[in-house]
């Protein structure tokens, strides 16, 4: 339960230090959906998906610069819908650096 609480605050500080806005199919929202896709299915995911689309919500529109960081994080972070080993990475340092939630 940590583990996941830590995910969910890494994962908000973020969307909050991007200063992005929720946006449909947007690189951003595709980051925050691959990132809370590694938590277990139901509370967990549901919470991370919550956190990601409030914390998106309440900030200011994406510029591009944050849309580019997002596309850019998407080529490194691993994708679960296709790396069944993708969850195991994030879960290390070289893996949160990858998909943003750790300073590299």
């Amino acid at each position: 339960m940590l583990r996941a609480r830590m995910k969910h605050l890494a994962l908000a500080a973020l969307l909050a230090s991007a200063g992005l806005a929720l946006g449909c199919g947007s690189p951003c929202q595709d980051l925050a959906q691959r990132i809370c896709s590694c938590q277990p299915v139901g509370v967990f995911r549901d919470n991370c998906n919550n956190a990601a689309k409030n914390q998106l919500s309440n900030g200011p529109s994406p510029t591009s610069a944050d849309e580019q960081r997002c596309t850019d994080l998407l080529k490194t972070c691993p994708d679960p819908a296709h790396d069944a080993f993708a969850c195991d990475e994030m879960n290390t340092a070289t893996g949160k650096a990858e998909c943003g939630m750790a300073l590299p």
